[in-house]
């Protein structure tokens, strides 16, 4: 086994959408650190205190912003899509990527002050991603982790992490030499939702993990279903927050939305709660009882929305779900009742593994590949990991169309060749747009970097001939490659 050093340790971070988490490498396997606080999670909610403007981060930020809603910042990673987006607090603006920043570095801090001071410094930490996360947004959590000097080293897809401590289990607690499962991975969190197969094949040398199919949605999550609820309780007490103030509406959220959190937790082990707010609105209260079929009544087109990206992914792989044969649950809001029955009925209860723990295995995960980045002797053999594209990757061609040349859900490596052709009589120059996404307009897809060609030589429209060659390598690469009559011009982009 490796060597660790408290002072000197390799991390992972799972940054959530509504809690993060950390875990170190400590020789023996991975291990979550306990919070300030003494809990395992770290809720992700960044509060700016205006009197003395401070940027307070998790169970503190989110108690003081049901007070003042104005100055609290909750799903943050939901707008990591958009850098430029300002988020305003107490009257000062914020980028997705300070906020995210500073939610890394409360976490890192927290462990950093179990010792002495100013001599803790991990030398290695690997933080995650949604599998479903294009290249904008996997960029912009780099730089979060880079904002927040925290030595990030890469990082890792979420359902691959989740996948490693899955398997350094079955490494820890199997005999045997040779050991193959197709697993699925239903990460559903607070904000987003992945959808992962894979293919774990374990010999004396190797541990290979193969993606065979993706999916998922990252706007579906706790925090949609908390939505639902928080309107049915509206509906159900006969209340409208229509001519408030922002501020007032703001404040009457948040205190009906901290009972609706509690609620859709108890309902998860009871069939009925009771939830009491008083004053939504000044002598106006929401008293009443809520079922947990009323709830899930609530989240219905959300439960379809999950069964239909299922139903995409078996066709997608011409697999059955009975050729699947462990699923791993991740994310807090994959133990929701009518959740873990929807998995259960299409895949079988008996397939669903008990031993991992939602909320913690994607750092615990994040952590075991921090380790094999840092020394790749940690498992006693190599790790593989053989990726799928998550989305389609192309260019932009006349009207603003997008053009596809490597299509979602390809096994990487792979490689396309296509030949486009000048649009105008007698074009010097040419600029070759390149996006990714699965629309079939370019301003629905996220815009990953441009070429440009000069001095083409003259010709009438359509008669040059352009070739375009994309090649993704086994690390999320692209490469791309443009050749016109002795032109010859290349670029490697980062995608995802």
């Amino acid at each position: 086994m490796l060597f660790d050093n408290d002072l000197n340790p390799v991390l992972g971070i799972d940054l959530g959408t509504t809690f993060s988490a950390i875990a170190r490498w400590d020789g023996h396997g991975p291990r979550v650190y306990q919070t300030r606080t003494g809990e395992d999670t770290l809720q992700s909610v960044v509060y700016l205190d205006p009197k003395t403007n401070e940027l307070l981060v998790g169970k503190v930020a989110f108690r003081r912003g049901l007070i003042y809603p104005e100055n609290m910042a909750i799903g943050i990673k939901r707008y990591m899509d958009d850098a430029s987006q300002k988020i305003v607090l107490a009257g000062q603006a914020f980028s997705p990527i300070e906020l995210s920043a500073r939610i890394l570095e409360r976490l890192y801090k927290d462990v950093a002050e179990k010792c002495p001071t100013n001599l803790f410094r991990s030398r290695a930490t690997v933080v995650t991603v949604p599998y479903y996360f294009k290249a904008h947004q996997c960029e912009n959590t780099s730089k979060a982790a880079e904002l927040a000097n925290i030595n990030c080293i890469g990082l890792i897809q979420e359902p691959i992490a989740a996948s490693l401590a899955y398997a350094w289990q079955i490494v820890q607690s199997s005999n045997a030499k040779k050991f193959a499962e197709n697993i699925l991975v239903f990460d559903l969190g607070g904000g987003t939702f992945d959808l992962t197969l894979f293919r774990l094949e374990k010999s004396p040398e190797k541990l290979l993990f193969e993606v065979l199919a993706t999916g998922g949605d990252d706007r579906l999550g706790g925090m949609d279903f908390d939505e639902c609820l928080f309107q049915f309780l509206l509906e159900k007490a006969d209340l409208t927050l229509d001519g408030l103030t922002d501020l007032e509406e703001r404040k009457a959220r948040q205190k009906i939305l901290e009972q609706v959190i509690e609620a859709k937790h108890t309902l998860s082990a009871t069939q009925t709660e009771y939830i009491t707010v008083t004053d939504v609105i000044p002598g106006r209260h929401i008293d009443t009882i809520v079922t947990r079929s009323e709830f899930e009544g609530c989240i219905q087109t959300y439960i379809d929305k999950i069964e239909r990206v299922m139903e995409r992914l078996w066709a997608t792989t011409n697999m059955q779900p009975q050729q699947v044969d462990r699923v791993i649950l991740v994310g807090g809001s994959s133990k929701i009742p009518c959740i873990k029955s929807l998995v259960s009925d299409i895949i079988g209860a008996v397939k669903v593994y008990q031993n991992t723990n939602p909320w913690l295995c994607v750092a615990e995960g994040a952590a075991i590949y921090a380790a094999y980045l840092d020394n790749p002797e940690v498992f006693g053999r190599n790790i593989e990991i053989r990726t799928r594209t998550s989305h389609a990757l192309g260019v932009e061609i006349k009207e603003k169309e997008f053009y596809p040349l490597i299509a979602a859900n390809r096994k990487t490596p792979c490689q396309q060749t296509q030949v486009f052709s000048t649009t105008s009589d007698y074009q010097t120059s040419l600029d070759i747009n390149i996006y990714q996404g699965c629309d079939a307009s370019v301003k629905n897809n996220t815009f990953i970097g441009t070429i440009g060609i000069y001095d083409l030589p003259k010709r009438p429209q359509g008669e040059l001939d352009i070739w375009v060659t994309f090649n993704v390598n086994e690390s999320q690469m692209l490469s791309v490659i443009v050749e016109v009559e002795g032109i010859r011009k290349a670029a490697t982009l980062k995608f995802a």
